[in-house]
């Protein structure tokens, strides 16, 4: 493991813990619940998950390794994962609902439920090809494309439910 990756491996384990102290100091409801562990995640567009059987959050290597995808796993990322197993402590809550953004709110984090990085490149993550319909257009899987090229499958627009259509490479229909 290079120097770089490991010092950012540290500052994220060690931010993890510090959050947590600090939703444990925010809501006193945490203060039976352990520190959650820190895994790592070694492939696909996910910058994290929470676990709330195992109790941990992961966190993609390959993206940390990145500084755009450093940036945004600390602390946003960090905090979207805590926050995710302290509205299930709290609340018995899942997801992205009123419990969740509650936390992340008085986190002072803004509750999103995506990021919006370029994941071209990282391990495990799909190709995307550019389909077209009435309304606009949609980029597709490469597993999706694949079905339409073999004509086992065929995909209509979730917005105009027009057939979606390839766009060539060249940006021409």
């Amino acid at each position: 493991m290079s120097e770089p990756i490991a010092e950012r491996i540290r500052a994220v384990e060690a931010a993890t813990a510090d959050w947590w102290a600090h939703l444990v100091a925010t809501y006193p409801g945490l203060q039976r619940a352990p520190v959650p562990a820190v895994a790592w995640l070694r492939r696909g567009a996910t910058a994290g998950r929470a676990d709330f059987q195992r109790w941990l959050v992961a966190f993609n290597r390959p993206m940390l390794e990145r500084d755009d995808g450093y940036r945004i796993i600390l602390p946003e990322t960090v905090v979207h994962e805590l926050a995710h197993l302290a509205a299930f402590r709290l609340h018995g809550s899942r997801g992205h609902d009123a419990a969740w953004r509650g936390v992340m709110a008085r986190m002072g984090i803004t509750p999103q439920r995506t990021h919006d990085l370029d994941v071209t490149g990282l391990p495990g993550v799909q190709r995307r090809w550019r389909y077209r319909c009435a309304c606009g257009e949609a980029q597709l899987t490469t597993t999706r494309h694949n079905r339409i090229q073999r004509g086992t499958q065929a995909y209509r627009c979730t917005r105009c439910g027009e057939r979606l259509v390839r766009v060539a490479e060249d940006g021409s229909g």
